[in-house]
């Protein structure tokens, strides 16, 4: 694995067992030690637009889910979209899901934002290796 010291992991996820055990996950295998978890997308996005003003936005994987009430994983993403492109290049998103139907995998691998989707609950080994993919040429 390599190491990216100043990375962020943003969990954004309504279920809050999930949060916790990714949280844990992400901690207790050192992929960062910086670990935000929101449980509404909104949230999510209100902290995103408050990074505009940092001098330089660290490098940052968006564990995404799919299926949330009031904001799904692709409203957030439309959202997002709209954000300034300091803040997008410095994001990448990993859409993650319990359930992957046709039609989530489908949206999913459409928009040009999503990197990677992974199940759920995640897995150390699948985590790890869609991390260093996104960072290889760092």
């Amino acid at each position: 694995m390599i190491s990216i010291p100043d990375l962020r992991v943003i969990l954004i996820d309504d279920n809050e067992v999930d949060l916790l055990l990714h949280e844990r996950l992400i901690t207790l295998q050192q992929i960062s030690r910086t670990v935000l978890a929101f449980n509404n997308a909104n949230k999510a996005l209100e902290f995103l637009s408050s990074n505009i003003t940092l001098p330089k936005i660290p490098p940052t994987v968006l564990l995404l889910d799919i299926q949330m009430p009031e904001m799904d994983g692709f409203e957030f993403l439309e959202a997002f979209y709209s954000y300034p492109a300091k803040i997008k290049s410095q994001c990448h998103v990993i859409m993650v899901s319990s359930s992957l139907d046709y039609g989530d995998l489908s949206r999913t691998y459409a928009n040009p934002m999503v990197l990677k989707l992974l199940k759920k609950p995640l897995l150390a080994s699948e985590l790890k290796s869609a991390i260093a993919e996104i960072f290889k040429d760092m």
